[in-house]
């Protein structure tokens, strides 16, 4: 009975451990950006390039009485409010709330993961999210990525694979690979600012509350022990 269970558990360990030429995406581990959000210019930076790049297509209305998003450009007659048709009928989402929504590692990891597809319209795809209607704008600046042709182990035995495991840059752009990290990094440390503009400052509060919390603390235990010493003395009496 025992090598019954023993030889079960085995089997579906190795049937798990499959190899595949391109990684499900549900199979794509998200990278781990290490963004500073009291970095502020970073957060300029990427503002700047939000307004560049993305504001092409993306809105940002949330954030269009922002300073630091003013002084970028990103103000609300800029923003493509206006436009009814898009390529292919699908509406370029507002951006203001997705670090909130979809996390700063998935954004980081969506950014770096398109590569070359003759087969989609836009001629490119997407890793995270197949068949995206986005087109390949951030493909003058990172380049070409094309899909690897080894097969990638993942399964039980292994982590999941991750974006640079399943893609190879075939034709640089106008940046070096540690020149688009840089800026995507700034770029997805602006949208977390978007989403949380007073993050820092409300962390700096957040120290002087517990600080006041920790005095008075202090100050109602002195006090307890104070009635305490009272209601003692009246029960001995």
């Amino acid at each position: 009975m025992i090598m019954r269970y023993i030889l079960t558990i085995l089997l579906f360990i190795f049937s798990s451990t499959v190899w595949a030429e391109a990684p499900a995406p549900e199979e794509i581990a998200l990278a781990k950006p290490s963004i500073d959000r009291y970095d502020m210019d970073s957060v300029k930076r990427g503002a700047k390039f939000f307004a560049t790049t993305c504001m092409v297509c993306h809105t940002m209305v949330y954030l269009r009485y922002d300073k630091i998003a003013q002084e970028a450009g990103i103000t609300y007659d800029k923003m493509p409010i206006n436009v009814k048709t898009w390529p292919y009928g699908v509406t370029p989402p507002d951006l203001s709330l997705e670090a909130s929504v979809r996390g700063i590692d998935w954004i980081y990891t969506y950014l770096h993961s398109f590569y070359q597809d003759k087969s989609r319209p836009t001629g490119v795809n997407n890793l995270l999210v197949p068949n995206t209607a986005m087109p390949g704008i951030i493909a003058a600046y990172q380049g070409d990525q094309v899909l690897v042709t080894t097969p990638l182990p993942h399964g039980v035995f292994y982590n999941d694979a991750t974006w640079y495991d399943a893609l190879k840059l075939e034709k640089q752009g106008s940046m070096t690979p540690d020149q688009f990290d840089a800026t995507t990094i700034d770029l997805v440390n602006f949208l977390a600012y978007a989403a949380e503009p007073f993050y820092v400052e409300q962390h700096q509060i957040g120290w002087w509350v517990l600080g006041f919390l920790v005095i008075l603390f202090v100050m109602m235990y002195q006090l307890k022990r104070e009635y305490w010493k009272d209601v003692k003395k009246h029960r001995k009496e």
